[in-house]
């Protein structure tokens, strides 16, 4: 598929690349249909799409972050006015996210505000997290303070880490996409893991002293 790409990437206008896929990136991270949306391949695309037309691959980042950040904060402002998911969405679909995103909601809310950063920011690099987290965050109440800043810096790392290596490996972009995803969000995994430890330790040795 992607040799395809390769082959006729160049001659793409770029009106209708760079629209298509802010249109791709916003809407998988901003509505629930989103989960069914390639965003990943969508960078990929938009970083061979600018080696092979030679555009300066700043005007593919721009855009793809822009769209994505734009969609998250969305998906964030619906989560935050209680709204988990659309009300227009699928109802089979609907049906099968919104006990995940109950559950999620509440293990979220007691994170505090580093697990909840550190969940937001793992989250922008993976598949359907892209889309539920954001949401998830907004109705577990973490404030826009927060989540607003995690969710850009996270978003814009995203989509310049895979465009670029889309530029530099080519068709081998997707194995390397992947393993830094994996990376990401196994140090961001580790920051919850041992932040969830200390404070079930805090919390047990507050209750030996309460004794």
């Amino acid at each position: 598929m992607l040799r395809a790409v390769l082959d006729h990437v160049g001659d793409w206008p770029a009106v209708v690349v760079l629209g298509v896929a802010a249109v791709v990136l916003a809407v998988e991270s901003s509505l629930l249909v989103g989960l069914l949306m390639p965003g990943t391949t969508t960078l990929v695309v938009l970083g061979l799409w600018s080696a092979a037309s030679g555009w300066h691959p700043a005007v593919p980042i721009a855009v793809a972050a822009t769209a994505s950040v734009s969609g998250a904060l969305t998906g964030w402002r619906r989560g935050h006015g209680r709204r988990a998911l659309d009300p227009g969405s699928h109802r089979r679909l609907r049906a099968r996210v919104e006990p995940v995103v109950r559950t999620a909601r509440s293990w979220l809310t007691h994170q505090g505000p580093v697990g909840a950063a550190a969940v937001m920011a793992g989250s922008h690099w993976v598949a359907v997290t892209r889309t539920l987290t954001p949401r998830v965050a907004g109705g577990a109440g973490v404030p826009l303070r927060l989540a607003g800043p995690v969710i850009v810096v996270s978003g814009t790392a995203w989509a310049t880490t895979v465009i670029l290596l889309a530029r530099v490996l080519g068709e081998r972009v997707a194995t390397g996409a992947g393993w830094v995803a994996a990376v990401v969000v196994g140090v961001l995994f580790v920051v919850v893991l041992v932040r969830s430890v200390r404070r079930h330790h805090h919390t047990h040795a507050e209750t030996l002293t309460g004794s």
